[in-house]
């Protein structure tokens, strides 16, 4: 059974659900304009045999918002404040694009409590990307929030938005691999939720100003496991970015989810889940 519960950190509010105890402290970090309902469908398994603990990050879900306090740094400050305070034992992380940013952060900076890392497709390089649906999605998506935040608009919206992509073409969302009516009509409804301000900050670059990611990488020694989408399905995490996390992480694995896009267990527990317990199982 899941509980809703919430934590007062220093700077805001922490909307978040939590398992039943009994096993290894697991923290589960959506990525932006998500919350922690993205997790649904590996929480069924995952509450088997860990104690799991998903918060939505500030200014997505339920948790509090903070206008223009959406940098790399302000989401993590804020977990780390979690782990200490809520967790309080040695934690495995599982983060998830922003998520997976947000561990890093967290691992590099805090490395006692943190038992192991896993991340999920996050890109770690501030160059461009060169994933142009991605930024026309955020770009289209912040504009449409910036007219309405009614789910049901949202719901009847975000099917037909045209996204140019080099592998379909030019074509509506719906058209697009996994982008099924659920799928989509959950993510209305966590954007009719969001801060707009989380999706400005990352189009403008302000949320990562401040990431340095061969600093933090250098500085996490827990095993971590780097869970790469397949690129030709818009996975974000580039080769260039394993190469760089491999050369820098001393105690770390690798895995490519081929047919898998940048969505991961949102599109496709099962193999998800195969990878995350044998990761999880070759820990001491």
């Amino acid at each position: 059974m899941l509980t809703r519960k919430t934590f007062q950190g220093t700077a805001v509010s922490l909307n978040y659900m939590e398992g039943p105890p009994g096993g290894p402290a697991l923290l589960l970090l959506h990525g932006i304009t998500q919350r922690w309902q993205a997790f649904l469908p590996l929480m069924p398994q995952l509450t088997q045999t860990h104690h799991v603990f998903a918060p939505d990050l500030r200014g997505h879900g339920l948790s509090g918002r903070v206008p223009r306090g959406y940098r790399g740094e302000d989401y993590s400050h804020d977990i780390l404040e979690f782990i200490d305070q809520v967790i309080a034992e040695p934690v495995i992380i599982f983060g998830h694009s922003l998520g997976g940013m947000v561990g890093v952060y967290v691992a590099a900076c805090r490395q006692k409590p943190v038992q192991a890392l896993v991340i999920g497709d996050s890109w770690f390089l501030r160059g461009n990307p060169n994933h142009s649906a991605y930024v026309e999605m955020f770009q289209k998506t912040l504009a449409l929030l910036q007219t309405t935040r009614d789910f049901q608009s949202l719901r009847r919206e975000l099917p037909e938005m045209v996204l140019h992509s080099p592998v379909y073409g030019e074509v509506p969302m719906k058209s697009f691999p996994k982008f099924d009516e659920p799928y989509l009509t959950a993510w209305a409804r966590s954007l009719s939720q969001l801060d707009p301000d989380t999706l400005a900050m990352t189009l403008d670059g302000t949320a990562v100003e401040n990431w340095r990611p061969e600093e933090f990488l250098r500085n996490i020694k827990c095993p971590t496991l780097l869970m790469q989408a397949d690129p030709k399905m818009g996975g974000l995490m580039s080769d260039n970015d394993v190469k760089l996390a491999r050369e820098l992480l001393p105690n770390s694995m690798h895995v490519r989810m081929d047919g898998l896009g940048h969505s991961l267990h949102m599109s496709e527990a099962a193999p998800v889940l195969r990878v995350l317990a044998n990761f999880m199982g070759s820990l001491e």
